[in-house]
């Protein structure tokens, strides 16, 4: 029987680029992409993010890739060999990343662009540690919330340890021709990355790193320290320890982050500067 190839899709990191290419080599049933659950209540109150019907016979099913894949999907593939795979990236461009194309993404929708602190302090604190956390693991936010730093360090080193392909987005092409062998399909395929484009045809300027100020980097810095040590650890195969910088950080973020969730929403609606919202 052919291997089951997943690919767990971690946002701004290359994700689109291998689906898309799986999609193209082995068509809408051999790659599935499973949607989200449910869209009229909370995925918080699920253990399970994703809808588990596939779209034909599991045993035509050759790659699974999607934001809301979680390890539980494995089950429904009982006698299959599973090759597991993850791309990881720089914390730093990865919000600036994330930053830019949803800034892009409201312009192009008519709407208003915020700024990086209020983006900054309305996503999730370590946001690629706490999706892994959520969606592969499919830990529930009370949990989550239990758990200290270190602990949420080990499970996910025990959980990259055990992956079959851990790269860093520079590495994708490489990713994409493994995966692709394995799977006996074409190893090239051309980059998905909608966000430079909008955002010429939006006028909206990519900021980078070095633009931000030194307020807003030390925000950044201070919000990505597991995503950082995962990125050193697993993607640059760096011998490096994790050391927590505060124990009750997430917690706290957590708390106060739906205030900023609404006064991002009436930024981007009525243009409001973050600076009188009190963002600052």
């Amino acid at each position: 029987m052919d291997p089951l190839l997943i690919h767990i899709h971690v946002p701004k990191c290359a994700g689109t680029t291998v689906e898309k290419h799986l999609e193209r080599q082995l068509g809408k049933v051999g790659f599935w992409s499973p949607p989200k659950r449910s869209r009229k209540v909370p995925l918080e109150i699920f253990g399970r993010k994703y809808h588990a019907i596939p779209p034909g016979c599991p045993e035509q099913v050759r790659a699974i890739s999607g934001h809301f894949v979680g390890r539980s999907i494995e089950k429904l593939f009982p006698e299959r060999r599973i090759i597991r795979s993850i791309t990881l990236r720089n914390p730093d461009d990865l919000m600036l990343s994330y930053y830019n194309y949803r800034s892009a993404l409201y312009l192009s929708e008519n709407l208003n662009a915020y700024s990086f602190a209020l983006f900054m302090r309305s996503t999730r604190m370590n946001l690629v540690a706490h999706f892994l956390l959520e969606r592969w693991f499919e830990l529930p936010w009370v949990r989550m919330v239990q758990m200290s730093d270190e602990e949420k360090a080990a499970l996910l080193d025990t959980m990259l340890g055990a992956l079959d392909y851990v790269v860093d987005i520079s590495e994708t092409d490489a990713l994409i021709s493994s995966l692709s062998r394995e799977l006996g399909v074409a190893e090239q395929a051309p980059r998905a990355n909608v966000t430079a484009e909008r955002a010429k045809n939006m006028r909206w300027k990519l900021i980078t790193f070095d633009e931000l100020s030194e307020k807003d980097r030390l925000l950044l810095e201070s919000r990505v320290t597991l995503d950082r040590y995962l990125w050193h650890r697993w993607a640059l195969k760096e011998d490096v320890v994790f050391n927590a910088s505060s124990p009750h950080g997430f917690l706290f973020s957590e708390c106060v982050r739906p205030g900023y969730q609404v006064q991002r929403r009436v930024v981007r609606r009525y243009g409001l500067t973050a600076t009188v919202l009190g963002n600052r």
